[in-house]
């Protein structure tokens, strides 16, 4: 048999029954050779070296297709929305996110006063009415996609003109940028600030 070919039987390693602590091969076992542990053993770090280096490729990749599909989609409006299959989701997990919020923020303003909140992942700005609903001080939005946060600056400004004029809104920071990869605190990376 091959070696490309050859099964790895996972149940004669450390975590299985019995197990030795060496991967070895069917072919292995059959023919009662040691020395194919070793190589099979080779066989598979050279294979998680590949599968590494290949997945890290993937990732920088990544990156780039989600931020390109959320630029892409379209405003489809909230007639449009309503008849999504995932509509019932989407308010479910609104409302949960609502509730977490708020009683995360009750908890963090027991011991303090001025409360800032980094939104990762904030999209179009979905939860600015939560924020401003949790009496924050600053909010810093962060996200991939560029259009999203655009969109996010809209809302927000929207929300501050509709308000009172004795609210007190939260200041706001915009990012776009893939947080996962940069450093936050670079100047360059704020798109608006309303310090």
């Amino acid at each position: 048999m091959a070696e490309a070919d050859q099964a790895v039987d996972l149940s004669q390693t450390e975590t299985g029954e019995g197990g030795n602590g060496h991967l070895s091969s069917s072919a292995d076992r059959d023919s009662g050779s040691s020395t194919g542990q070793k190589s099979t053993t080779k066989r598979k770090h050279e294979d998680e070296e590949e599968d590494d280096s290949s997945s890290t490729n993937e990732r920088h990749g990544h990156g780039e297709k989600v931020a390109t599909h959320y630029n892409t989609l379209q405003e489809t409006g909230l007639a449009a929305r309503s008849q999504s299959r995932i509509f019932y989701m989407r308010n479910f997990n609104n409302w949960l996110k609502s509730v977490l919020i708020g009683e995360i923020l009750d908890k963090v303003r027991q011991s303090r006063r001025e409360l800032s909140v980094l939104d990762l992942g904030c999209g179009k700005g979905g939860d600015l009415l939560k924020w401003r609903k949790g009496h924050i001080s600053r909010l810093v939005c962060a996200d991939i996609a560029a259009v999203s946060v655009e969109q996010c600056q809209v809302r927000y400004e929207y929300m501050r003109k509709r308000g009172h004029p004795n609210e007190r809104i939260f200041s706001a920071e915009f990012i776009t940028a893939d947080c996962t990869k940069v450093h936050t605190d670079t100047p360059s990376l704020y798109t608006y600030s309303t310090k």
